[in-house]
């Protein structure tokens, strides 16, 4: 089974998971969302790799014309139910980001890329997501696209189970962060954990003017799952600061997702 089939295999089956992860309150989401509604430009987005829907819905909530693409059965499957609960219109294809020539989608406003690249090892598989976003990217609109960070996995065992990395088989994820590189190979499915220092390259070949890089979680990713039941006023004094503090890149360690916004 290659990458891919593994990725979609993972998503048809926990279609449900991915949507329940953003459940309630996350940072991650809240953060997102403000620097969404800061960049957004026109009215029409497309969402490539969008899972079950989450900032698809989202978006059409606030009035945007959304289109959402990805490569699983089971997301779309699951996000074409809680659009209909919601009584919304939002166009949904199953489609490899990597060519989305056979759907005939048209120029958009915005794009989001905020998936696919959690997953391709390759560089060119990487590239080839960038660039059909690009293709779909009308002139002057956002590319607003994801990264799992290079220290998501880390971050992860300290906030949920520090016991465990003990036994965890994927320690050559931290040789590689010893020599500031990204690292590919199992996790919770087929990842890729990327470097900050690479994902500017990847897009200044693309034409993009940046407009942010920003840590998607802020400073609260090693300790999200307390930090995220605790009382309003605590949540917001750690959202207040992340946002002050996201943008600086000597706090990207702290988050688990990295987000590029770019200009075309």
């Amino acid at each position: 089974m290659n990458e891919i089939e593994i990725v979609k295999q993972n998503y048809d089956l926990n279609a449900q998971a991915e949507w329940e992860r953003l459940e309630g309150f996350h940072f991650e989401f809240e953060i997102t969302k403000c620097y969404l509604k800061k960049y957004l430009k026109g009215s029409t987005v497309l969402d490539i790799g969008g899972g079950p829907g989450r900032y698809s819905i989202y978006l059409a909530e606030q009035g945007y014309d959304v289109t959402l693409v990805d490569l699983s059965d089971g997301n779309i499957a699951l996000a074409r139910q809680k659009i209909s609960e919601r009584s919304l219109n939002i166009k949904t294809h199953v489609c490899d980001a990597r060519d989305l020539s056979a759907l005939n989608l048209g120029q958009f406003d915005n794009v989001l890329l905020m998936g696919p690249l959690y997953h391709l090892s390759g560089a060119d598989d990487r590239q080839k997501c960038v660039s059909q976003a690009m293709v779909h990217l009308k002139e002057g609109g956002t590319l607003f696209a994801s990264f799992i960070s290079i220290t998501g996995g880390l971050n992860y065992y300290l906030d949920e189970c520090p016991e465990k990395l003990i036994n965890e088989p994927a320690l050559d994820l931290f040789d590689r962060m010893e020599r500031d590189e990204s690292w590919s190979g199992m996790a919770f499915t087929q990842a890729t954990f990327t470097n900050s220092v690479e994902i500017e390259p990847l897009f200044n070949k693309s034409g993009l003017t940046k407009l942010s890089l920003f840590g998607q979680e802020g400073i609260t990713g090693t300790r999200l799952s307390y930090l995220e039941k605790c009382s309003e006023e605590v949540r917001n004094l750690y959202l207040s600061l992340s946002l002050r503090l996201c943008e600086n890149e000597k706090y990207f360690a702290y988050s688990n997702h990295l987000m590029y916004i770019g200009k075309k």
